[in-house]
């Protein structure tokens, strides 16, 4: 696993690469515009220990992108030049906000890491854990004191090793036969079990097995237990118990106590092999969430950033020709990628706040109608050609909820239906107050949703195949639909045909 660290080589090559690229943009001519490049510093910053040096980044960079334009030679109002260099501050900002959760993801990694470890090395039984040939991949260090090894020398290893070689050939049968139906089991409690020390010496021993299984395949943990204390006394029980047959009722209760022990050790161990378990689901769970991110921003930024740098340099040209037209047709191209890249990082912020749990209910009273006339005023810019939006009410005019969560739905839940339909299709908003629920509900006739995407389609970054080819999206809008909704005691729902629409819906329980 990689372990991500600052040092003193890291940070001053991160600070020189700033320094050099303020330099390079003072100094080139105006259409060299290379502001872009200090986010390579932000990227490097993920070797930062702590967030504040993140932060502190961000705000130079900021500081040197605004100062490089004002001190840059002026052929064009200051304004402007500001105005272009706003989506490279917005991408600086973005990329300090995924470098600050990635340092927290792992430094959260890190502590589950330091627990799991703790556990494991410092645990009083011996704890094996073997592959499906039978080969040992990790032992703490209380096996190999128990069997007399020195440390990593159990390692790739057959456990057969630790298994006296009269019993060997019948272990590995066993071992075949356990992986066809593997199950949680104890070994030893009335059986003659023996392990085999390095010496050739041989103990009796309790052995507990769980199975369980990974991506990289199955495994087996073993907790084995000397059981040598037990089996001397188990032993002396018997030799005297025909002359001690009236102490057979207390030396049975001792034994019981002695059996209640292993079976409250045993469900101890249990609960560890849990936590790995957990620990190393947790780890998958984070690498994939990494990769996705990836991937998503990857795409996701460099397409209207392209478009802004392209659109810039045309308006430029189209300026000099005194083509007012033209100018004006690529001002609204850059003026869509900034909206767009603006609704990236809106989704992106929003899943910070709720996976940080600063997002809080307040629930007022609520006019639907005022409510769904304000969101569509401000969706009024993203609407295609010949698009219609229709709202239709039924009920009570107000309703008690959190107004702003709401429109934050409404805001999401519209974009969408504007972004996957066609020119001159209607998009309509129903709203429906009965006296124990609350719906919302918005009908669009776009691209649909096939049906193998459907059970995806409220997961973070989950984006439907026909969807990522033909238009912008994180995958997060409806993941966080849902979280606000749920925060309101609401349920989320949809119906979709391919080609023909879709009708997603919000509806709310009253007490």
């Amino acid at each position: 696993m990689l372990n991500f660290r600052s040092d003193t080589n890291w940070s001053r090559f991160i600070w020189v690469l700033v320094a050099a690229v303020f330099a390079a943009d003072l100094l080139l001519p105006q259409q060299f515009d290379i502001v872009f490049v200090y986010l390579l510093a932000h990227f490097l910053a993920i070797f930062f220990r702590e967030k504040s040096d993140v932060l502190l980044l961000a705000v130079i960079t900021t500081a040197l992108t605004v100062i490089g334009a004002v001190l840059k030679p002026q052929d064009r109002p200051l304004e402007q030049m500001l105005l272009e260099r706003l989506p490279a501050i917005l991408s600086f900002w973005a990329a300090a906000f995924f470098v600050i959760r990635f340092i927290t993801m792992r430094e959260l990694e890190g502590q589950q890491e330091e627990k799991f470890k703790a556990l494991f090395q410092f645990a009083t039984s011996g704890i094996l854990l073997t592959n499906q040939q039978g080969i040992i991949v990790m032992s703490n260090p209380a096996t190999e004191q128990l069997f007399g090894y020195q440390e990593g020398e159990l390692l790739g290893k057959r456990v057969e090793i630790l298994i006296p070689t009269r019993l060997g050939q019948r272990h590995t049968a066993h071992r075949e036969q356990f992986h066809r139906h593997p199950s949680p089991r104890s070994m030893g409690i009335g059986l003659d079990l023996k392990g085999l020390r390095k010496d050739g010496s041989e103990f009796p021993v309790e052995v507990s097995l769980s199975p369980f299984k990974t991506p990289e395949g199955s495994f087996v943990v073993a907790f084995v237990v000397d059981n040598t204390i037990r089996k001397n006394f188990e032993n002396s029980i018997l030799q005297q118990r025909e002359e001690l047959a009236g102490l057979s009722e207390a030396l049975r209760a001792l034994n019981e106590g002695l059996e209640q022990k292993v079976t409250e050790r045993t469900a101890q161990l249990e609960a560890a092999k849990n936590d790995l378990a957990a620990a190393l689901d947790k780890e998958r769970e984070l690498g994939e969430l990494k990769s996705r991110f990836v991937s998503m921003a990857s795409h996701e930024f460099r397409t209207p950033l392209t478009s802004i740098l392209s659109s810039a340099g045309l308006a430029s040209q189209y300026a000099d020709r005194q083509d007012f037209q033209n100018v004006k047709k690529h001002a609204g191209r850059i003026q869509n990628a900034v909206n767009g890249l603006n609704t990236i990082l809106t989704e992106f912020l929003s899943l910070g706040r709720l996976e940080e749990g600063y997002v809080m209910v307040k629930l007022e009273q609520v006019q639907l109608a005022e409510c769904v006339a304000e969101v569509h005023e401000g969706l009024k810019n993203l609407f295609k050609p010949g698009q219609t939006f229709e709202h239709l009410h039924t009920g009570e005019e107000t309703v008690q909820l959190d107004g702003g969560l709401l429109k934050n739905i409404l805001i999401n839940l519209i974009s969408n239906a504007i972004k996957y339909s066609p020119e001159g299709a209607p998009i309509v908003v129903k709203t429906l107050v009965h006296e124990k629920t609350t719906r919302v509900s918005v009908i669009d006739r776009g691209m649909g949703i096939p049906e193998a995407d459907q059970k995806h389609l409220f997961d973070r970054f989950f984006r439907a195949s026909n969807a990522i080819n033909n238009t912008q999206g994180t995958g997060l809008g409806l993941y966080i639909v849902q979280r606000y909704a749920e925060m309101m005691g609401g349920t989320v729902g949809f119906e979709s045909t391919l080609e023909e629409g879709s009708v997603f819906w919000v509806e709310f329980v009253h007490d």
